[in-house]
């Protein structure tokens, strides 16, 4: 017998959802962290376009784009509290929302090799 009920608040405990949720939860946030190395070079030159444009739109989607490290930190953070209240789907979903700026941000760089 355990000091520790099985199950926190009556949630199902299920251990290969909390298994697989765990291993999406590492490989998603290692590709997030790796994703910091071309988006330094692209939010450097972002800076210096929007600076020099003038365009609200160029800064607006420059403040967009530098949001980036602080988006990928702060749903890690929830996930993994997610994660540990047992609530793996929940815990997924949120450490998806970086992948909207991991997908605009290769695109981007694919299309600026492709363009040169």
């Amino acid at each position: 017998m355990t000091a520790l009920p099985a199950a926190a608040s009556g949630l199902p405990y299920d251990r290969a959802a909390r298994r697989r949720a765990a291993i999406e939860l590492g490989v998603l946030q290692g590709i997030y962290l790796l994703f910091l190395v071309p988006w330094f070079m692209v939010v450097i030159g972002g800076a210096m376009a929007a600076g020099s444009s003038g365009s609200l739109l160029a800064v607006l989607l420059f403040y967009v784009w530098a949001a980036y490290p602080v988006v990928a930190l702060v749903t890690t953070g929830v996930a993994w509290m997610l994660y540990a209240n047992r609530r793996p789907g929940p815990a997924r979903w949120v450490n998806r929302v970086p992948l909207l700026w991991v997908v605009v941000g290769t695109a981007l760089v694919v299309w600026a090799f492709l363009a040169s």
